[in-house]
């Protein structure tokens, strides 16, 4: 959801200072705009099941929460394509990119003579705005909170050289996986789950006074399929708002780390020209290795995951780390088959395409929730629920593809995004910085 330019050579004098604005559309980096368009897409693939079911039925693979619906043989094959090709992987590529951003934004504000750390302090404080809101009034998975928190380690990390930056981005990813692992152990070590009643919850209130508070549980689960498909809107509200505040506390303990990760990878691609003429030896190295290696170890998670009560403790460990780690080696793995591809001139027209999307990032994202939300929730469709996981694979597609339609057209006719001008706005400070 950054803005994406030229390379520059370096910080230029104060008295050759260039403007500091955002950039015009033709000195875009279009291959950036479509590595971050085909980033929503993947991240609505897997978000599609979080918007249509359960947290827990969402999370877990099919048939491995009790009290819940035995899994079909195709619900198994979305389950695994979704785990093997898109699950965290397209989250890391959009954090890598949001790194890109930064870097950019950095390197323009030190061309042009200006300070970057209120600039940027500000962009992630209207991004936080942003974040609390979508989390609360629209749906719980959302991402711009952890980013714009995370995000203020920017004005840190922009300015590390690149060999350690590697260093802790590799250390990061480490990090992330291992709590992952440990997560997964703890699991298995937890007390089964008391058989269910059949009562479903009806809210925050009614599970403290239960003693139930585990989303995992079957009248949980039971309570948020009706609170979401059915209403009323505080029961709604309230499993939403709990869910959001469960999320913030993995991101600490587990994912949060992830993206950091990703943040510093972003910079270090973004100042050795992966994007650009300079990264051909990069993208060859992402090619050859991240996609190969990146491809078989998540295969290898998604067998782990699936089967891992019949492997045991280390069995289920090795495949929660795999899947974490591996994911954002894949992630590289797929940022070097884009930009080689875009490069190359490979199907232009779908590239321009997926442009629209990545140039419209926090629109298209935020649009994404609402014609989800629409489509599963009780106040739209109310679907939630009611469908299997291999349809939401084209329901995902098909609502990518009507959004960048909509970017293309929007772009047609105005210079950016609806939210990216806010944002943008409120960023800059003063309207003039604004233009151009």
């Amino acid at each position: 959801m950054q803005e994406s330019t030229a390379p520059q050579t370096g910080a230029q004098p104060p008295s050759k200072a260039i403007p500091f604005r955002p950039v015009a559309r033709a000195t875009r980096i279009e291959s950036i705009d479509v590595t971050r368009g085909i980033a929503l897409l993947g991240i609505l693939v897997v978000n599609s099941l979080l918007f249509a079911h359960p947290i827990m039925v969402g999370m877990s693979p099919p048939g491995a929460l009790p009290g819940v619906e035995p899994a079909s043989t195709l619900d198994v094959v979305a389950w695994s394509i979704v785990t093997s090709l898109f699950t965290f992987k397209f989250i890391s590529l959009f954090s890598m990119l949001f790194g890109v951003g930064a870097a950019i934004q950095f390197e323009r504000a030190s061309a042009a003579g200006r300070s970057f750390d209120g600039f940027f302090a500000r962009r992630m404080l209207v991004l936080l705005s942003f974040g609390v809101l979508h989390a609360l009034l629209f749906w719980f998975g959302d991402i711009l909170t952890v980013y714009a928190l995370l995000g203020f380690l920017m004005l840190l990390i922009c300015r590390i050289g690149n060999l350690p930056l590697l260093v802790l981005s590799v250390l990061f990813l480490f990090i992330s996986a291992s709590l992952t692992a440990g997560l997964e152990i703890l699991e298995q070590f937890s007390p089964p789950l008391e058989p269910s009643t059949g009562e479903p919850t009806t809210g925050w209130l009614d599970a403290m006074n239960r003693g139930l508070f585990n989303p995992a549980h079957p009248e949980w689960i039971l309570g948020e399929t009706r609170a979401y498909a059915e209403g009323p809107y505080l029961d709604l509200f309230a499993f939403r708002a709990i869910t959001w505040c469960f999320g913030l506390i993995s991101a600490v303990f587990g994912f949060g780390w992830h993206v950091l990760s990703m943040f510093c990878l972003g910079v270090v691609l973004y100042r050795v020209g992966f994007f650009g003429d300079a990264g051909g030896r990069a993208r060859r190295l992402a090619l050859g290795l991240a996609l190969p290696i990146g491809l078989l170890s998540q295969l290898a998670a998604t067998f782990l995951q699936w089967d891992s009560a019949g492997l045991g403790l280390a069995g289920a460990a090795t495949g929660a780390f795999l899947l974490d780690f591996g994911a954002g080696v894949l992630g590289v793995g797929y940022a070097g088959l884009v930009v080689t591809l875009v490069r190359g001139g490979w199907w232009p027209a779908a590239a321009r395409f997926a442009a629209c999307a990545g140039r419209m990032a926090l629109t298209v994202y935020l649009l994404e929730t609402v014609a989800m939300t629409t489509l599963f929730y009780f106040y739209g469709f109310g679907l939630f629920g009611k469908v299997d996981r291999i349809l939401l694979i084209p329901i995902a597609f098909v609502t990518w593809i009507v959004l960048t339609g909509f970017s293309a057209f929007w772009l047609a006719r105005f210079r950016q995004g609806p939210m990216e001008a806010v944002w943008r706005r409120l960023a800059y400070g003063r309207s003039r910085e604004g233009r151009g």
